[in-house]
């Protein structure tokens, strides 16, 4: 099985708390996927990075699409940022941590992210873009990649996150999600992602 590379730290602690008593267990687990295949393509890339903030960052990288963050008129993404900062703040992060992991939840959605300075960034959305897309997947060694869908199944979540993509692109028609789908078809693109069995 996947070595767990999770931090032991309280801040840690709080944010996968947050992740778990304000999302369904089908965004949980894509979340706790997101810092798994994060981690593994930075780690690809020898890209050195802080573990707390890249944990913190993944596991509450779509806390807009939560209960807390479904109000507003802002894009989900940016929404979740600025919760995803006072939960560190809240937990006694510091703020440097707190506006790295608004970053990394904000800019999360953005197609030049994997080219960021910041790591933590940059991880945030090669890890979701791996889980929702599939991008960079075939990177990493298929012994990994199913060993993180064997401790985190995805169990419908394509569909999941389909609905939720539609329900942002057609509440919010200047979203991020919303001006993706103009641009690229990104909903029809995670639609379309080539899981398999494992959708």
């Amino acid at each position: 099985m996947i070595r767990s590379t999770r931090p032991d730290t309280p801040l840690a602690d709080a944010a996968e708390e947050l992740l778990r008593t304000s999302s369904p267990p089908v965004l949980v687990a894509h979340c706790l996927r997101t810092h798994a295949f994060a981690t593994a393509l930075l780690g690809r890339a020898n890209r050195s990075f802080d573990p707390e903030v890249l944990f913190v960052a993944a596991a509450l990288h779509d806390l807009g699409l939560s209960a807390p963050g479904e109000d507003g008129t802002a894009s989900f993404e940016l929404r979740g940022a600025l919760l995803a900062r006072e939960a560190v703040i809240r937990a006694g992060g510091e703020p440097p941590a707190a506006d790295l992991v608004h970053d990394a939840v904000a800019l999360h959605l953005e197609l030049d992210a994997a080219d960021d300075p910041r790591p933590e960034v940059a991880g945030v959305h090669l890890g979701a873009a791996a889980d929702v897309l599939r991008l960079r997947l075939d990177d990493l060694p298929a012994e990994l990649v199913g060993d993180v869908l064997e401790r985190w199944p995805r169990e419908g979540f394509t569909e999941y996150l389909v609905r939720a993509m539609r329900r942002e692109a057609k509440t919010r028609p200047s979203s991020r999600v919303a001006e993706l789908d103009r641009e690229i078809g990104f909903i029809g693109l995670i639609a379309a992602a080539p899981f398999g069995a494992h959708r």
